[in-house]
């Protein structure tokens, strides 16, 4: 079950590679911000940034760290942030194909351990933190931003649907009660946590996944006609131009490495 849910990540993000690379939602964010500030990269670490896709954090943490190694299970998604690099002139961002679950790098080999925007594709998360905390040495930090669902259990529900629709690779969202939980098992304390916001367009939120147009209907329906807990929650909005505007919490958990 493990190894098929691995499977359609790869597939998925192989077929949507060239789109993320032109993500506006992965190129910056509010929670990239926050999550540069909590990880407070400095010019002698050694950083890895687990789950890297195209390479956007990667890249954002390298002018402040001596290197960066990028991790990805997939190889589209490696070329293209390749590309990028090459692009960017980064000459310290090396990368590696490996599972976030089962990461090829030594324990301890790290001084910062980030991954953003990955974590709701993971079969097994804590599996994964397990392995962040593995690598990072004794007062290294591990820092995970990603959407969050609410503490709600009928609305995280809702959100994982809609999700799973629009993505088959998606695995589930975390409320940030769970996220902490999962962190303080691994050995990471946490000292800081942010909340923010992903604001998200339907168009360009099924563009990226490949959804096909029937599949579009019917999930933008879900969406408009959700009920008023979900349309407060999620920000749902139908605007003038027949898009619909909508967002999920963001967050953004630094740990350290006890």
């Amino acid at each position: 079950m493990v190894d098929d849910a691995k499977a359609s990540v790869r597939s998925q993000f192989a077929r949507q590679a060239a789109w993320y690379t032109v993500s506006a939602v992965h190129r910056r964010s509010a929670g990239l911000n926050a999550l540069l500030r909590l990880a407070a990269p400095g010019p002698a670490d050694r950083a890895v940034d687990v789950a890297t896709g195209t390479g956007f954090t990667a890249f954002a943490l390298a002018p402040h760290c001596a290197r960066v190694l990028a991790v990805d299970m997939t190889p589209g998604m490696l070329e293209e942030a390749r590309k990028l690099r090459k692009a960017r002139g980064l000459g310290n961002v090396a990368f590696c194909l490996g599972d976030a679950e089962s990461l090829p790098l030594r324990s301890a080999s790290a001084d910062l351990v980030t991954c953003r925007h990955a974590a709701h594709h993971f079969p097994h998360l804590p599996a994964a933190l397990a392995e962040m905390a593995r690598i990072v040495r004794t007062g290294g930090r591990v820092v995970l931003d990603d959407t969050c669902a609410p503490e709600d259990r009928v609305l995280a529900a809702l959100m994982d649907d809609w999700e799973r629709r629009r993505d088959p690779s998606h695995v589930a969202s975390y409320p940030p009660t769970r996220l902490r939980e999962m962190f303080e098992r691994c050995g990471l304390g946490v000292t800081d946590v942010v909340v923010t916001h992903v604001a998200l367009r339907f168009n360009d939120w099924v563009r990226r996944a490949g959804v096909r147009a029937e599949q579009q209907a019917s999930l933008r329906a879900a969406l408009v006609g959700a009920s008023p807990a979900a349309r407060a929650a999620f920000r749902i909005r139908l605007e003038d131009d027949g898009d619909v505007s909508f967002g999920w919490d963001e967050i953004v958990i630094l740990g350290v490495k006890r």
